[in-house]
Protein backbone atom coordinates (compact mmCIF):
# COMPACT_ATOMS: atom_id res chain seq x y z
CA UNK A 1 0.00 0.00 0.00
CA UNK A 2 2.95 1.81 0.77
CA UNK A 3 4.36 1.82 -2.65
CA UNK A 4 0.95 2.40 -4.09
CA UNK A 5 0.37 6.02 -2.35
CA UNK A 6 4.42 6.88 -3.06
CA UNK A 7 4.05 6.20 -6.37
CA UNK A 8 0.84 8.55 -6.71
CA UNK A 9 2.23 10.93 -4.86
CA UNK A 10 5.67 10.72 -7.16
CA UNK A 11 3.42 10.61 -10.36
CA UNK A 12 1.29 13.46 -9.29
CA UNK A 13 4.49 15.66 -8.46
CA UNK A 14 6.03 14.90 -11.76
CA UNK A 15 2.54 15.84 -13.48
CA UNK A 16 3.16 19.41 -11.52
CA UNK A 17 6.48 20.03 -12.61
CA UNK A 18 5.79 19.02 -16.59
CA UNK A 19 2.83 21.32 -16.61
CA UNK A 20 5.29 24.02 -15.09
CA UNK A 21 8.17 23.69 -17.40
CA UNK A 22 5.44 24.04 -20.44
CA UNK A 23 3.54 27.37 -18.84
CA UNK A 24 7.17 29.08 -18.44
CA UNK A 25 7.91 28.34 -22.33
CA UNK A 26 4.13 29.77 -23.35
CA UNK A 27 4.67 33.10 -25.56
CA UNK A 28 4.05 36.11 -24.44
CA UNK A 29 3.08 39.18 -25.60
CA UNK A 30 5.70 41.82 -24.72
CA UNK A 31 5.40 45.65 -24.22
CA UNK A 32 5.82 48.19 -26.79
CA UNK A 33 8.96 50.19 -25.40
CA UNK A 34 8.03 53.08 -24.09
CA UNK A 35 10.07 56.35 -24.84
CA UNK A 36 10.38 58.29 -21.45
CA UNK A 37 12.59 60.82 -23.21
CA UNK A 38 11.87 62.15 -26.10
CA UNK A 39 14.51 65.03 -27.70
CA UNK A 40 13.38 68.39 -28.80
CA UNK A 41 15.04 69.23 -31.64
CA UNK A 42 13.58 72.59 -32.50
CA UNK A 43 15.10 74.98 -29.73
CA UNK A 44 19.03 73.24 -30.00
CA UNK A 45 20.93 71.42 -27.53
CA UNK A 46 19.51 69.98 -23.67
CA UNK A 47 15.82 70.38 -24.60
CA UNK A 48 13.53 67.37 -24.65
CA UNK A 49 9.43 66.85 -24.55
CA UNK A 50 7.92 66.71 -21.42
CA UNK A 51 5.51 63.75 -21.66
CA UNK A 52 2.03 64.07 -22.92
CA UNK A 53 2.92 67.98 -24.46
CA UNK A 54 4.34 69.66 -27.18
CA UNK A 55 6.09 71.37 -24.15
CA UNK A 56 10.27 71.44 -24.80
CA UNK A 57 12.52 71.94 -21.56
CA UNK A 58 15.58 72.22 -20.66
CA UNK A 59 17.22 71.77 -17.40
CA UNK A 60 20.53 72.82 -16.49
CA UNK A 61 22.60 74.57 -13.94
CA UNK A 62 25.95 74.79 -12.20
CA UNK A 63 27.40 73.96 -8.95
CA UNK A 64 30.72 75.89 -7.41
CA UNK A 65 32.38 75.07 -4.25
CA UNK A 66 34.99 76.81 -2.76
CA UNK A 67 37.29 76.34 0.41
CA UNK A 68 40.27 78.27 1.87
CA UNK A 69 42.52 78.85 4.20
CA UNK A 70 44.65 80.90 5.87
CA UNK A 71 47.57 80.72 8.71
CA UNK A 72 47.13 83.42 11.52
CA UNK A 73 50.51 85.01 12.17
CA UNK A 74 49.25 87.81 14.63
CA UNK A 75 48.46 87.03 18.14
CA UNK A 76 45.33 89.63 17.79
CA UNK A 77 42.90 86.76 16.17
CA UNK A 78 40.33 86.12 19.15
CA UNK A 79 40.61 82.06 18.68
CA UNK A 80 44.63 82.55 18.27
CA UNK A 81 44.86 79.47 15.63
CA UNK A 82 44.07 79.48 11.58
CA UNK A 83 41.06 80.58 9.56
CA UNK A 84 39.14 78.78 7.35
CA UNK A 85 35.87 79.37 5.15
CA UNK A 86 33.99 77.24 2.88
CA UNK A 87 31.09 78.23 0.43
CA UNK A 88 29.28 76.46 -1.98
CA UNK A 89 26.69 77.74 -4.70
CA UNK A 90 24.32 76.07 -7.15
CA UNK A 91 22.23 77.42 -9.82
CA UNK A 92 19.55 75.80 -11.49
CA UNK A 93 17.76 76.76 -14.73
CA UNK A 94 14.77 75.71 -16.15
CA UNK A 95 13.45 76.95 -19.76
CA UNK A 96 10.46 75.97 -21.10
CA UNK A 97 9.29 76.94 -25.24
CA UNK A 98 6.41 75.59 -26.54
CA UNK A 99 4.81 77.24 -29.66
CA UNK A 100 1.36 78.97 -30.02
CA UNK A 101 -0.54 80.73 -32.97
CA UNK A 102 1.05 83.74 -32.35
CA UNK A 103 4.82 82.38 -32.02
CA UNK A 104 7.24 81.12 -29.41
CA UNK A 105 5.94 80.78 -25.93
CA UNK A 106 8.92 80.48 -23.58
CA UNK A 107 8.54 80.27 -19.72
CA UNK A 108 12.41 80.63 -18.26
CA UNK A 109 12.97 80.40 -14.28
CA UNK A 110 16.61 80.65 -12.76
Amino acid sequence: MKLLKGSLLGSAAAFAAVGAAHAADLPVKKAVPIEYVRVCTAYGAGFFYIPGTDTCLRVSGRARFEGGYMTSYSRQNANGGDTSGYQGRMRINLDARTQTAYGTLRAFVR
